[in-house]
């Protein structure tokens, strides 16, 4: 799964090399603030998931940064993105403490539209492929009079994503541009999977997960130069 994402990515900036190379227009950049609303898994059971209440209750918040260039043929290019959203939760108990961490990072390529036009307004919508790296850590500390008890389990997978999304620039001078709001859906088609964990009785046992789509959006935020 991670080699087929590598080489749709590999694929698409090689074409972007070759388009580039025929433009006499200077690649773009954009950095900004990135606020993921990531979703939990579906169920696939429930036929009215995108429709229900639940779709948005689902959501956690993942903070970060977002990051892209633009390759720039007239109006069109190819845009390579990436952006990296963390979520930090901790919670105190009577004898120690326990928290949870989720880091979500993009890496995605496509081609994109600008609508130019004589106003300082430019609109942009876009259409990317690529891959996800997903990141979950749980630990927990226990203090008792013998010593302290530690417990952590994490992890991770990649896996292929897209992202679909357009948003606003706004001119100041010739050089930079403020990029008003940004928006994308930004799925996560997770692949089969099993997790070893261990169990109450401590024995390790092995959980088969079943590959889903995750449904994100992410909204950013920053500059264009």
């Amino acid at each position: 799964m991670r080699q087929r994402s590598v080489l749709v990515i590999g694929l698409i900036v090689l074409s972007a090399a070759s388009l580039f190379a025929q433009s006499e227009d200077k690649p773009r950049f954009f950095i900004g603030y990135s606020n993921l609303q990531a979703e939990g898994l579906p169920d696939k059971n429930d036929p009215n998931n995108l429709l229900s209440p639940a779709f948005i209750d689902r959501r956690t918040t993942l903070h970060g940064v977002n990051g892209e260039v633009t390759f720039p043929i007239r109006n069109f290019g190819i845009t390579g993105d990436f952006s990296f959203n963390r979520h930090d939760q901790s919670a105190g108990l009577i004898n120690g403490s326990q928290s949870m961490k989720t880091d979500i990072m993009y890496f995605v390529a496509g081609p994109s539209f600008h609508f130019r036009n004589s106003t300082r307004v430019e609109p942009f919508v876009r259409g990317m492929a690529g891959g996800a790296r997903t990141n979950f850590e749980i630990a927990s500390r226990r203090d008792f009079t013998s010593g302290t008890l530690r417990n952590e389990f994490d992890v991770g997978s990649t896996d292929l994503a897209a992202m679909v999304g357009g948003g606003l620039d706004v001119r100041v001078n010739d050089k930079l541009k403020v990029r008003v709001f940004q928006m994308d859906y930004a799925p996560i088609f997770l692949g089969d999977r099993a997790i070893r964990v261990l169990g109450n009785a401590g024995a390790i046992q092995t959980l088969e997960l079943e590959g889903q789509r995750q449904d994100h959006f992410r909204f950013s935020f920053g500059v264009t130069f």
